[in-house]
């Protein structure tokens, strides 16, 4: 009787043993990805991308965070807090010259060395919104106006009043700026608290659909000839249709305005291996990306995955387009101006 309960016990320390094996096994390992927020094109990628990988990537867990700016999680991902995120090469540029929310960070140029691209995607066109109502008819009359140009300390801010500047003269003590994140922005506007919300995302654009569900808004024009529009940190000249948005959008004709190419990067901190899984999967199961929204398959393309490589690729991505004969672009490299 002793020797059969001390079998049983054995049995039973072996299956716990191997049940724990195979449990630890199965444990996939998180990747912190961050976005800026729900509704905007990168969101809609990053989400995107983070399903594919865990349907598609054993042993990998993406884990999508959607808070604070791109500039911040771009200096975290070089120091190692973050794994896969949205950058832009905008972001790459002003840290190697210590511009903008870099302008004090002794050791961005640094850190913009630590990320390395996986692909880039149009983010859209920047959509200036107003009321039909607000009686703002041209970017000239933004002057005494609330308007959201993007959150504070991050990229979006700095272009669009860059080119408003550019288009009018006016400038941020002209106009009352609000500091806002995306996600409050989007609700102020909903709400009849601010004048005009100026959104880089592709079309249709969820948060403006959902502007024109409940009242009429017309989408300014923006004098394109009159901005820099640098192509190498991604700037593109855009129009967004007279009908994009339905028959509450009270544009005649088509609008002007730019946009930018983004990315989808890593930090160099992440596995090549890791990073190269990731690739492939993005590129194998391309139809499933697709399906997360109806601009997808005219974004995100094969043709334009390396339209513009910002400083470099990751060295797992690299590989994958070695073996897959892609052929590879020589990077934009963003160097300390003298």
């Amino acid at each position: 009787m002793k020797q059969l309960m001390k079998r049983s016990l054995r049995l039973v320390a072996a299956g716990t043993l191997a049940g724990g094996l195979m449990a630890s096994a199965a444990v996939a390992e998180l990747y912190k990805v961050t976005s800026i927020a729900p509704g905007m094109s990168p969101f809609v990628v990053n989400t995107s991308i983070s399903k594919i990988v865990n349907n598609h990537v054993e042993g990998v867990d993406f884990q999508v965070r959607a808070t604070g700016a791109a500039t911040k999680h771009m200096v975290d991902a070089g120091m190692g807090k973050v794994d896969f995120l949205f950058g832009s090469p905008t972001i790459n540029w002003m840290m190697a010259n210590n511009i903008g929310p870099f302008k004090k960070m002794e050791n961005a140029s640094d850190l913009e060395q630590q990320v390395g691209m996986i692909f880039s995607y149009q983010i859209g066109p920047y959509h200036y919104v107003t009321r039909a109502d607000s009686g703002i008819e041209t970017l000239d009359d933004l002057k005494g106006k609330k308007v959201f140009a993007g959150p504070p300390g991050g990229a979006a801010k700095r272009v669009v009043l860059t080119n408003l500047k550019a288009a009018t003269g006016l400038t941020a003590e002209d106009m009352q700026v609000v500091e806002f994140g995306f996600d409050a922005a989007i609700q102020a506007f909903q709400d009849d608290k601010i004048d005009v919300i100026v959104l880089p995302t592709n079309v249709p654009s969820p948060a403006v659909q959902q502007f024109a569900l409940t009242k009429e808004i017309r989408i300014l024009d923006v004098p394109v000839e009159k901005l820099s529009i640098n192509p190498a940190t991604g700037g593109t000249t855009n129009e967004i249709a007279a009908d994009a948005y339905g028959e509450n959008q009270m544009n005649e004709t088509a609008t002007r305005t730019h946009g930018a190419i983004v990315n989808f990067s890593a930090g160099l901190h992440v596995d090549e291996e890791v990073v190269y899984q990731v690739t492939k999967a993005i590129w194998e199961n391309l139809p499933e990306l697709h399906e997360a929204a109806a601009w997808m398959p005219s974004t995100i393309t094969k043709e334009g995955g390396l339209g513009l490589i910002a400083g470099r690729l990751h060295p797992g991505a690299a590989r994958y387009y070695k073996e897959a004969g892609w052929e590879i672009p020589e990077p934009v490299v963003f160097q300390k101006a003298d």
